[in-house]
C-alpha cells in the first residue's frame, strides 16, 4: 500500500442545534418524517457505482451506508462531494448572519423546487476556509448518507475516518477523501466522527448512549 500522509478533518456546523444528520426517514419534532431522495438522485447512483448499499440504518438514525463486499483498512471509500461555499454564502444561506442577496434566493429557490433540504447538516469545512456542502443530493456523493459514530468509542462502530489534504506519491488532494480505518465487512453500516462541535445540543450516536 502506497504511503499516504493524511490531515484530519471535522464536520463544520453552525451555532444552531439540529435532529439529525440521517438523509431520509428523520424524526423530526416539527415536521415529523423527511421523504427519502429520488432513486436517481447523483447521491444515490454514485452509492450503486460504488457498491455502497443505502438502507435504513435505525428509525433513529435514518438511512446509512452499508459494505456489500470486505473493505480492508486504508482503501479509499469514498469523496466527500458536493457544492463548494464561501464562508459569505454558508453565512447567508444557512447561519442568519448575513442578510440574502438575489443569487442566495435563488439558490434557496432552486433547492426547495428540487425537493433538496437547506438545514446546513452537511457542512465540511475545508483548511482554505471554504465549505463542501454534501446536503443537494442532485450532485454530491453517496458519503452523505453516512452516519456518526465516536471514533475511539468502545463500540468500535467508527470504521471511516476523513481527511482534507492526502498524498498518494505525486498526487496531491486537497478535499474531503474517506478512508476505511478498519476492516469493514459485509453488511457493516460506514460511519464516521462528524467532531465534537456538531453535536452542540446535546445529541449523541444512538450506539454511544
Amino acid at each position: 500500500m502506497k504511503n499516504i500522509a493524511l490531515v484530519s478533518l471535522s464536520l463544520a456546523c453552525s451555532l444552531f442545534t439540529w435532529n439529525s444528520v440521517a438523509d431520509a426517514y428523520v424524526v423530526s419534532n416539527e415536521n415529523g418524517i423527511r421523504p427519502a431522495l429520488p432513486e436517481n438522485c447523483y447521491a444515490h447512483m454514485t452509492a450503486r457505482r460504488m457498491g455502497i448499499s443505502i438502507e435504513i440504518a435505525s428509525k433513529k438514525k435514518g438511512l446509512g451506508a452499508f459494505a456489500t463486499q470486505r473493505i480492508p483498512m486504508g482503501t479509499l471509500v469514498g469523496v466527500y462531494g458536493g457544492e463548494i461555499m464561501s464562508n459569505k454564502e454558508v453565512k447567508a444561506r444557512y447561519w442568519g448572519k448575513r442578510e440574502m442577496d438575489a443569487e442566495d434566493r435563488a439558490w434557496v429557490n432552486s433547492r426547495k423546487q428540487r425537493g433538496q433540504g437547506i438545514t446546513g447538516n452537511y457542512l465540511v469545512e475545508m483548511p482554505n476556509g471554504s465549505y463542501v456542502d454534501g446536503e443537494d443530493a442532485d450532485i454530491s456523493s453517496w458519503c452523505r448518507f453516512m452516519n456518526h459514530a465516536q471514533e475511539g468509542h468502545e463500540s468500535g462502530n467508527c470504521n471511516v475516518k476523513a481527511f482534507t489534504r492526502t498524498m498518494e506519491g505525486d498526487d496531491h488532494h486537497d478535499y474531503p477523501r474517506m478512508y476505511a480505518i478498519q476492516d469493514i465487512e459485509v453488511g457493516e453500516e460506514l460511519c464516521w466522527d462528524y467532531g465534537q462541535y456538531f453535536f452542540i445540543g446535546g445529541i449523541e450516536a444512538e450506539d454511544e448512549e
